[in-house]
Order: C-alpha cells, then sequence, then structure tokens
C-alpha cells in the first residue's frame, strides 16, 4: 500500500487531483486510516485511474467519467476512443502547421512589398482542351492534397499515359477561400475520356471542355500554394497597371506536379482569363 504521496508518484497524478477525484467520488483510496485519516492506494488501482486519465484526455467531464466509471467501460472502448482522438488531434496539429505556412509567406510577402516584377507576367492565349476532373467544396482547402493524391493514383491507369498532359485545379468561387473552397481538380487531356471514374473518396470524375481563353495571363509558383501569394499579387498589379479586368476563375496548371510526400517540388503555371476593361465614363 502507498501513501498518497507516493501513489502519486507512480501513478505519475499530482496529489492535488487524487485528493479532488476522491472528494467528488470519481477515485477513491483503497484504505483510509480510521486513527491518522491518512490515504493509501494500491498498485492495483493504476488500471482505474489510468482509466479515468484516458476519458478526462478525451475532452469528457469528470461527471461524464463519473457516468462512464460507473458503467464500466471496457479498455477495448477506451482504446477506440482515444484511436479517434489521436485522429483529432493530430489533424488540428496539421491545420495549424498550414496556419503557420501561410502565416510566414504573408509575412515574406509583407517584407518583398515593392520588390514584384512586372515582367514576371505573361500575356497569352490558351486554347479550349478535354479537363478530366471533379468538383467539390472542400472544407478546407489544404484538404486537396488528398484528392490530388488519389487523381495521380488513379487516372493515370485508367486513361493512360498517353492521353495525359498536366495536372489542373480551377479555382472557383467570386472570392478565395481557405475554408468551403468550391475547386476542380483533375488533368487536362490531350485527347476525350468520356468514362466517369468515381474515386475512393467518392468524388466522380469526369470529362468537361475546359473552355478557349483569347487572353490569360500568368506567372509561376514554385512549392506549396502558400508560395504563391506573391505571384497572385504580381498578376493583380499587372492587372491594374495594364487596364485589364479579370474575366474568369484562376486555373493553377502543374508544369511538375508535387510529390507524394512534399509540396516543395512542386512548379505551378497560376493563369487569370482577363479583358480590357471598359473605359470610365466622365463625370
Amino acid at each position: 500500500m502507498f501513501r498518497i504521496g507516493e501513489f502519486s508518484k507512480i501513478a505519475q497524478t499530482p496529489v492535488s487531483q487524487l485528493r479532488y477525484y476522491d472528494r467528488i467520488g470519481l477515485f477513491q483510496p483503497s484504505h483510509i486510516d480510521k486513527f491518522t485519516s491518512y490515504r493509501y492506494y494500491s498498485a492495483d488501482q493504476l488500471p482505474d485511474l489510468n482509466r479515468i486519465l484516458a476519458l478526462k484526455e478525451l475532452g469528457l467531464s469528470l461527471d461524464q467519467i463519473k457516468r462512464m466509471v460507473l458503467d464500466d467501460v471496457s479498455a477495448e472502448e477506451i482504446r477506440g476512443m482515444l484511436a479517434l482522438r489521436k485522429a483529432q488531434v493530430e489533424q488540428t496539429l496539421q491545420e495549424e502547421i498550414n496556419r503557420l505556412r501561410v502565416i510566414e509567406s504573408r509575412l515574406k510577402q509583407v517584407e518583398d512589398l515593392g520588390h514584384l516584377r512586372e515582367d514576371d507576367v505573361i500575356l497569352k492565349s490558351v486554347p479550349a482542351q478535354p479537363f478530366y476532373s471533379t468538383r467539390n467544396v472542400l472544407p478546407n482547402l489544404f484538404d486537396g492534397v488528398g484528392v490530388v493524391g488519389e487523381l495521380m493514383q488513379l487516372i493515370p491507369k485508367v486513361v493512360g499515359q498517353s492521353k495525359m498532359s498536366h495536372l489542373t485545379a480551377v479555382i472557383h468561387g467570386d472570392a478565395f477561400q481557405i475554408e468551403q473552397a468550391d475547386v476542380e481538380m483533375g488533368f487536362l487531356l490531350n485527347d476525350s475520356f468520356d468514362m466517369p471514374l468515381l474515386l475512393p473518396s467518392g468524388n466522380e470524375v469526369k470529362m468537361r471542355i475546359l473552355p478557349a481563353e483569347p487572353q490569360v495571363i500568368s506567372a509561376v509558383r514554385i512549392g506549396p500554394f502558400e508560395n504563391g501569394f506573391e505571384s497572385y499579387a504580381n498578376l493583380g498589379r499587372w492587372v491594374q497597371d495594364n487596364g485589364f479586368v479579370i474575366n474568369g476563375p484562376a486555373r493553377e496548371v502543374f508544369i511538375e506536379p508535387p510529390g507524394p510526400d512534399s509540396q516543395e517540388t512542386a512548379v505551378c503555371e497560376i493563369q487569370f482569363p482577363v479583358m480590357t476593361a471598359a473605359p470610365l465614363l466622365a463625370k
């Protein structure tokens, strides 16, 4: 048997926490000396305490934990809940990492203000082309990485390398959005391919004709999408300085697609359809 301080050490749980659990009837000593009121705990109680601590890590309130302990939730059930919680924490961590990357890119853009070069922008035309794609509203723009992985794994097997051209994304919507982003992703094709394909995620891939654009401005981005803030800003400055307006959704055409484990090697041509701006009427 261990006194509360000793048990605190082997259980790696603060004494104050053990006292509080005792007070609310959640986890009580194995024995209390009736003369000294010393609390004594047994090593046999460690599984019960660890079960409570595991449920606490799941974000449950102590009242909820107390009810679950009384219901004698099995270790297997707790293991399943912990696995789910682990996945949620990992997802949150990845979202925070992505957010940090965006902040760093924004800071770089602020530092480079005034150094964007107009000669980085090219004005050209693009022909109509078959586009074998899937369009989805993504909960988060970074979720597109998973869709791209499915496309790159399956489409070459289904369509054949000879018909495939560049991996391409069309960014739909009236404005840029990180969350609830309306994005169409797929491959430009050298020839028509009309057979629909269902991805493991449930997204359907089918062909449409991506229309020709008589005037497109483009700039190159290297690396992950947040590296493109400077390129998009450069395109916007060119539009403003040269009397044009944006005339359709942005396209991102990958000259070099992202690698399976890294976005750093990606080379992407960002395109905006444009048209000459109507002259402002004099007041």
